[in-house]
């Protein structure tokens, strides 16, 4: 074989050998872009699957909240029935401490939250933390205040409309003087009151619920 014959099979080798790290170095680049395509796929999936487990999650901490609540509730509700201890117009009059009761609207934040709810210093003036609704097995803790929307206190009837606010009337009195529509009371006369509620849960969880109603004298 001649010098020249073998110079160009040598060139044919190295020909060879280059095309075969040129097809080699596109397999790994077309491989690389493939790999990063399911990278980002599966990030993806796994950000849609947490954004729907934190959706889930959240519905089921507001429905816990919910029924959490109702146990406030049915406990406010008895002091106010027959026999409790806000069950008359002479107890709703003045406010009670030991029924976490407010015969007046007390202050609240831009929000409408009491900020007897908010800070335990203004709480202290306003209930007592034994009143607390407290669960272990969950870790959460209840409190409330109800208060009746008046601005001073005193039997509701002798405030009238002027002091408190209270539901609309069903039955209006029509015509008559101004002088003699303006005075009295009418018998269906209800100021309305307020509950407010605060849930503490587990790890530094908070909510707040209200609830207003007119209990008829």
């Amino acid at each position: 074989m001649t010098h020249a014959n073998l110079s160009v099979l040598q060139a044919k080798a190295r020909s060879r050998h280059y095309l075969r790290r040129r097809q080699s170095g596109f397999s790994l680049l077309f491989a690389l872009i493939a790999l990063i395509i399911l990278l980002v796929a599966a990030v993806s999936v796994m950000q849609s699957s947490g954004s729907s487990l934190f959706t889930s999650g959240n519905a089921a901490f507001q429905q816990d909240i919910l029924a959490r609540a109702d146990v406030a509730n049915v406990k406010i509700f008895s002091l106010l029935r027959s026999g409790g201890a806000l069950s008359t117009e002479a107890n709703l009059a003045n406010s009670s401490k030991s029924s976490n009761y407010s015969a007046v609207a007390l202050n609240t934040n831009k929000q409408g939250v009491p900020l007897a709810l908010i800070s335990d210093t203004k709480f202290d003036e306003v209930g007592v933390s034994s009143n607390d609704i407290k669960d272990d097995a969950s870790n959460t803790v209840i409190r409330y205040v109800i208060e009746r929307l008046c601005d001073q206190a005193g039997e509701s009837g002798a405030l009238g409309r002027e002091h408190c606010i209270h539901e609309p009337d069903p039955n209006p009195i029509l015509g008559g003087s101004s002088q003699g529509a303006g005075s009295g009371i009418r018998p269906g006369f209800a100021p309305v009151y307020r509950v407010s509620v605060r849930i503490q849960g587990p790890r530094g969880s908070e909510a707040y619920l209200q609830n207003t109603f007119t209990k008829p004298n």
